[in-house]
């Protein structure tokens, strides 16, 4: 009689437990579909040990997604770079690492800059990688 009350008490604390975690994700969910964003088509440019592709997202915020996605060859230290057209010129945080097998990626949340194109600034050997211009559709 004991284990039954006690099982009975434990099922009802879960099932109570239950019911606010169902109701927050159901908000999360509908506030989820009050902003959505356009991507236009991902433009790479293949830099032999990896692909260096930039996409342009409308939306709020718009701006531009820069992805680097690692296939071999030595760590390096990179950054990432956005130049447009106009003359709008932007970077990243900061300096960072890539190994092969790694993608690592930095939005530039700068609005529609118009047609810009990505850098991949290699700071180990002191050279820059370009992408292919693209714009926010």
């Amino acid at each position: 009689m004991i284990i039954r009350r006690r099982i009975g008490t434990l099922a009802l604390a879960v099932v109570c437990a239950a019911v606010p975690l169902t109701s927050f994700s159901a908000s999360a969910a509908q506030a989820d579909t009050s902003s959505k964003a356009g991507f236009g088509p991902t433009k790479c440019t293949n830099l032999g040990n990896g692909d260096l592709c930039t996409t342009g997202i409308s939306g709020s915020p718009a701006g531009y997604d820069v992805a680097y996605n690692k296939r071999a060859g030595a760590t390096l230290t990179v950054r990432f770079r956005l130049q447009c057209e106009g003359g709008f010129k932007a970077a990243d945080n900061g300096a960072f690492s890539i190994s092969a097998g790694q993608r690592k990626s930095f939005v530039f949340s700068v609005g529609n800059k118009g047609n810009c194109q990505s850098v991949l600034q290699d700071i180990t050997n002191g050279k820059n990688f370009y992408g292919p211009y693209v714009t926010i559709p």
